[in-house]
């Protein structure tokens, strides 16, 4: 009876070890429609709704290298160019033409809209997050995410994403709390950079029904950023 419980002890581990292995494959290949290309820049233009209404708009253009740097430039609207950000894993700056240095800010803060610093300057849930479940919710893979560390923007994320292609279709979002605050909706895909990745992302505020926040990916280009316009001391001068 022992060898049989045994037997059944090193099946159970194989198996949890073997799934969590899937979990983090479909991350990984989760975030390459995400964000496939190492170093990169990317235009991104953010719509934000109250109800049907377009309530505000605003258009970055995105710099990353790697999977944990990344700077935001202001293009509009005219009174916001010449604003930038810069984050690095979970550290985060912003710079203003009108201040004397960067000001540490939190990636969880509004960029606009529904939008956060974060939605905008990191794309990657490898980085910040372990799969700590994997369950099959029809055709889609239902992932469990959970933060490495508390400094990570949401405590909690769950995922789905589609059996055959791999291409994440939503996200929820939850605070240390537990309370889920926001949505993210992959709602459309398209060719960017000689492969296909996500082309638009809705964020709904669960907080405030009704308020939602598109945002969309343009002109997705391989570029080799150089490691010095990742530092404090770059922004601005992008």
């Amino acid at each position: 009876m022992k060898r049989v419980f045994a037997l059944i002890a090193l099946f159970m581990t194989v198996a949890g070890g073997a799934r969590a292995d899937d979990a983090a494959m479909i991350l990984a290949r989760v975030d390459a429609a995400r964000n496939p290309i190492d170093s990169f820049v990317v235009d991104v233009e953010l719509t934000s709704y109250k109800g049907a209404a377009v309530d505000s708009t605003a258009k970055f253009r995105v710099y990353g290298k790697g999977s944990d740097r990344s700077g935001v430039e202001f293009l509009a609207p005219a009174t916001e160019k010449g604003k930038s950000l810069l984050m690095l894993r979970d550290a985060m700056w912003i710079f203003i033409p009108s201040a004397s240095r960067p000001i540490r800010i939190s990636p969880l803060q509004r960029l606009m809209g529904q939008a956060s610093n974060g939605d905008v300057a990191r794309t990657t849930f490898t980085v910040d997050y372990n799969a700590t479940a994997l369950t099959e919710d029809g055709g889609d893979w239902r992932i469990e995410l959970g933060a490495k560390d508390t400094s990570v923007a949401y405590s909690r994320v769950v995922l789905w994403v589609d059996k055959e292609s791999y291409e994440p279709k939503r996200a929820d979002f939850f605070v240390v709390s537990g309370k889920l605050i926001k949505r993210a909706s992959y709602i459309e895909y398209g060719r960017q950079g000689g492969r296909r990745t996500v082309t638009a992302i809705e964020i709904d505020d669960l907080l405030h029904p009704g308020n939602r926040t598109v945002m969309r990916y343009a002109n997705l280009t391989a570029r080799d950023n150089a490691e010095a316009m990742f530092t404090k001391d770059s922004l601005g001068k992008w």
